[in-house]
């Protein structure tokens, strides 16, 4: 089959968070990429491969992007710039990347007739407001894409029970390139500081207040606990009052939103990695997994996290990770406490995490089997003949 072309349809090119978009568009070996955003941002730290192409969508009146009309309640028509574009890349297939921006999509699937790809990602299946904005829009797109793809397990039950046939379900992991991270076993600090690190956005369904509540209470007992924030957001202002609350200023670092470089650094210098993800009151999830696990279990950093979404999927339990139930602060304080005592642990499970991360979520195995996927769509457009689990 002959690799296609392929248009990444997105609202905006590219978050800071959305490192897992990035990662496939740099992997891909037999596919050309060809990215079409509303909105340009960020590009000095997500460069598109050689031989690819970026365009912007002109945004309509009034609106900050194509994307926006959607989610601004407004009706989605055709956009003869969109579809011009596709014809002028020789686009194959479309991916479009979030439900929202696949939601924009109808007439150009419709009047294209090229195959359409949609990856949902966390909010776009589970926040209550989006949930109920699009759910006639989902239904009509659940009827008429080709293909629908989710991180894990638990998020193809979320989007059956929205309506999505499991028929045009796959799972495609969650990926990055291991070889990119630096790998080295932790060791016993002795009486030093034990580093744990959390990084993501300040929102709800990271579950800061869980990781500092936790924290105090694990330091009843080990004076040496020390915390590392990464990240910025809507609910710093109360992250920070909290730790005033729970007198941790002397143990808990804002380091802010920073660079990639000083990520890697962090990750390098901590001794566990803390992520107590949860669903959030409206409903939010993290849809499959953060990233930033994958990349801490790269470098070699046991996992303190939980039970939600798609994360048990990409841990170990007992072996890279140890889990508590989500919003579970006596269960995730009492793990800390047992994993920040217990060095002789660590190295095995940096190593079990590493090897993982290697056989299940490297990007370059896992790209080819999306590429599978687009040829055969722009070949036969029969998803039956590609397995439910790509990877």
């Amino acid at each position: 089959m002959n690799a296609p072309t392929v248009a990444h349809i997105m609202e905006s090119y590219l978050g800071l968070t959305e490192t897992f978009i990035h990662e496939y568009l740099i992997a891909f070996r037999r596919v050309r990429p060809v990215v079409i955003a509303g909105r340009l941002e960020n590009l000095d730290r997500f460069p598109l491969p050689a031989g690819a192409a970026l365009h912007q969508s002109p945004p309509r009146r009034g609106t900050p992007s194509w994307a926006a009309n959607a989610l601004r309640r407004r009706a989605v028509g055709g956009d003869p710039h969109l579809e011009s574009i596709l014809a002028s890349e020789g686009a194959r297939v479309m991916h479009a990347h979030f439900g929202p921006a696949a939601c924009t999509l109808f007439e150009a699937r419709r009047r294209t007739r090229l195959p359409l790809v949609t990856s949902f990602y966390g909010f776009d299946a589970s926040k209550s407001d989006v949930v109920r904005e699009f759910a006639e829009r989902y239904r009509r797109l659940f009827d008429i894409g080709d293909a629908f793809l989710v991180e894990g397990p638990a998020m193809m039950r979320r989007l059956e029970a929205l309506g999505c046939p499991r028929s045009k379900l796959r799972i495609q992991r969650i990926a990055i390139d291991p070889m990119r991270y630096r790998f080295r076993e932790r060791e016993d600090p002795g009486t030093g500081p034990v580093n744990l690190l959390l990084c993501g956005r300040m929102v709800p369904k990271k579950g800061y207040p869980i990781a500092l509540r936790a924290l105090a209470e694990a330091r009843r007992n080990d004076r040496r606990l020390r915390l590392r924030i990464l990240g910025d957001g809507p609910e710093r202002p109360a992250i920070e009052r909290l730790v005033h609350d729970l007198g941790l200023e002397d143990v808990v670092t804002f380091l802010g939103q920073s660079p990639r470089e000083t990520f890697l650094e962090e990750l390098d210098r901590a001794h566990l990695y803390v992520q107590p993800s949860m669903t959030a009151p409206d409903g939010d999830s993290e849809g499959g997994a953060p990233t930033t696990l994958l990349e801490a279990q790269a470098c070699g950093l046991p996992i303190l996290t939980t039970r939600h979404a798609d994360i048990p999927g990409i841990v170990a339990e007992e072996d890279s990770a140890i889990l508590a139930d989500e919003g579970d602060v006596p269960g995730f304080a009492a793990n800390l406490s047992v994993l920040a005592s217990s060095p002789g642990r660590w190295g095995s499970m940096g190593r079990a995490g590493r090897a993982r991360m290697e056989a299940r979520h490297d990007v370059r195995r896992l790209a080819t089997h999306l590429e599978v996927l687009y040829a055969t769509l722009a070949e036969t457009g029969r998803l039956d003949l590609v397995s439910q689990e790509m990877g």
